[in-house]
């Protein structure tokens, strides 16, 4: 059966290296493109390479995308902070599939050391918007990815375990490696925290790489369904 590859990235907003993003997109092909903080840099590359989806570029942390190399239909979801985006993939469009997917792309707020009340208030509210979603939405298989500034340690990620199958973890284990690490201080610094997430739900996850991208500190991940 025909692969569905999938990518997420945290894009550091206009600090990302555009063409160095566009390249590692080019090379490893994915179908989908999922992106946080996407600056008009990376956007403009990636309506060079694609021809369908949404991208909502900004100058902050912002900024949000799903490229698409076949139609699919795009919606916002409205929460607290910021929003999320989600691609509906029917098989009509996508023969890979057996039935329509859901990809919904997060970015969580930072639990950022200013301001920290503040930031924890930001996220619940956007878990809230967010199960509130789900309760209302159709019962399709599922693909929850993004930037949700957690670590396997923190609450919200015990949440999203909850509810969807950490992939990451799971190919890790089947694969008998650890899960890696995806975000740094800056683009140059070792990774330190894996904050950076996929997450499902009646989907089977073949394989994931996690990628570096030119000027931003985070590690996209990559991966196959």
């Amino acid at each position: 059966m025909e692969r569905l590859r999938v990518m997420t990235a945290n894009l550091w907003a206009d600090r990302v290296d555009a063409a160095g993003f566009a390249e590692r997109v080019s090379h490893f092909d994915p179908d989908v493109v999922c992106t946080q903080e996407l600056g008009g840099g990376a956007a403009d590359r990636l309506a060079e390479l694609y021809r369908f989806g949404e991208m909502n570029p900004a100058t902050d942390f912002r900024g949000m995308g799903i490229a698409l190399n076949r139609p699919a239909k795009v919606t916002t979801l409205e929460l607290p902070h910021k929003g999320g985006l989600i691609a509906l993939l029917d098989p009509t469009d996508w023969p890979m599939l057996s039935e329509p997917l859901e990809i919904v792309n997060l970015h969580f707020a930072a639990p950022a050391p200013r301001g920290v009340v503040r930031a924890n208030i930001a996220r619940r509210a956007q878990w809230k918007g967010f199960t509130d979603y789900l309760a209302e939405a159709p019962e399709h298989p599922r693909l929850v990815v993004g930037d949700m500034n957690s670590t396997p340690v923190w609450p919200l990620y015990r949440r999203l375990t909850g509810r969807f199958e950490d992939a990451h973890r799971a190919v890790a284990k089947r694969f008998g490696r650890f899960p890696r690490r995806t975000w740094g201080p800056t683009p140059h610094w070792p990774r330190l925290l894996r904050i950076d997430h996929v997450f499902t739900d009646g989907v089977a996850v073949s394989d994931l790489w996690v990628v570096p991208i030119p000027g931003s500190d985070h590690s996209a991940i990559i991966f196959d369904i």
